[in-house]
């Protein structure tokens, strides 16, 4: 391997090196000024979107000036090849300054992805980790940590790619959902959090509790009361919102109508002690809320009016 070669070796590898490994490159820097010229030239090539140069070997001892070097003190003895390495100069020495754990880990490069009513979106992180988002959503992640992100607010589908190294995380608000690699859907709507497993296990941790899913079960936890209830799901359905499926179970009139809100983008009221009612069924949408509405207000035994570009729901005579 030429001297370029390794230099382009070196410096390709960094990111995954060990300190065994650094400890290499320090020694491979030292043991010429060639060597040091040699990186320089790549990683400057790098940084500048161009191939690197041919190195051309340096002149002989005898044709070049002749250089003084500063005495060694006692106290720096522990220190000679590093100082050695410092008087090469050039990006060399810029890299073997800053320490490994430095060039390894970059700082958090925060991304926020909104969505508006009635807008989704699909989410691809660097891992193969994808996620679905729902119209009225928030997700806040890391694009220099791919193993993690926040749901705000709003409902995803996560899809997770396997790591048994690095369990993926999910934070929502006091809660931490850990998944080794699987599909899982999240519905996040104030104090109120939602979560139905497709395929794979996750772990869901609230404070003072611990909770394991696996495919075909969910839970329903409202945070401000830490009442948490299991539910079983049918795996097929989870993230059934993509295509228009709106399913519930045991939900109340008026979260119902928040998803109907985050569905179309118009806004959805509810009217009296209809708000609280509790109902279970599912609802294929048609993506016209001139339909939809009016048959969920059958579904659930609802009248139902416009006003303006609102609608809104109220019980029937006989349920007031």
């Amino acid at each position: 391997m030429t001297r370029e070669e390794q230099a382009i070796d070196w410096h390709v590898r960094q990111r995954e090196m060990s300190a065994a490994e650094w400890e290499a490159f320090a020694k491979w820097l030292e043991d010429s000024p060639a060597n040091a010229r040699a990186y320089d030239a790549v990683a400057m090539a790098d940084a500048l979107l161009v191939a690197p140069p041919v190195m051309v070997e340096p002149v002989s001892v005898a044709d070049a000036a002749p250089v003084t070097e500063a005495p060694v003190t006692e106290a720096a003895n522990d220190n000679r090849g590093w100082g050695r390495w410092w008087l090469v100069g050039g990006v060399a020495a810029a890299v073997a300054a800053i320490s490994a754990p430095t060039l390894l880990h970059h700082g958090p490069d925060m991304r926020v992805e909104q969505t508006r009513p009635g807008e989704t979106r699909e989410i691809a992180l660097g891992d193969g980790t994808r996620i679905d988002l729902a119209g009225g959503s928030r997700l806040r992640y890391d694009r220099n940590d791919h193993r993690v992100a926040t749901l705000e607010d709003g409902q995803a589908l996560f899809h997770v790619r396997h790591d048994a190294a690095a369990p993926f995380e999910l934070h929502s608000g006091s809660v931490v959902i850990r998944d080794m690699g699987t599909v899982f859907d999240v519905r996040r709507s104030g104090g109120n959090l939602d979560v139905a497993v497709a395929e794979g296990a996750v772990t869901l941790v609230s404070p003072g509790q611990a909770v394991g899913l696996t495919a075909g079960q969910g839970v329903r936890l409202d945070e401000g009361q830490r009442r948490l209830r299991r539910i079983a799901v049918d795996p097929a359905t989870v993230g059934g919102w993509r295509g228009g499926l709106l399913d519930f179970e045991s939900e109340t009139v008026g979260a119902i109508a928040a998803r109907l809100q985050s569905a179309y983008g118009v806004r959805v009221a509810v009217e009296g002690p209809l708000v609280d009612r509790s109902v279970t069924g599912v609802v294929r949408l048609t993506g016209d809320a001139g339909q939809d509405v009016p048959r969920l207000a059958k579904l659930i035994g609802a009248e139902w009016r416009q006003s303006g570009g609102d609608w809104i729901l109220r019980a029937s005579d006989g349920d007031r």
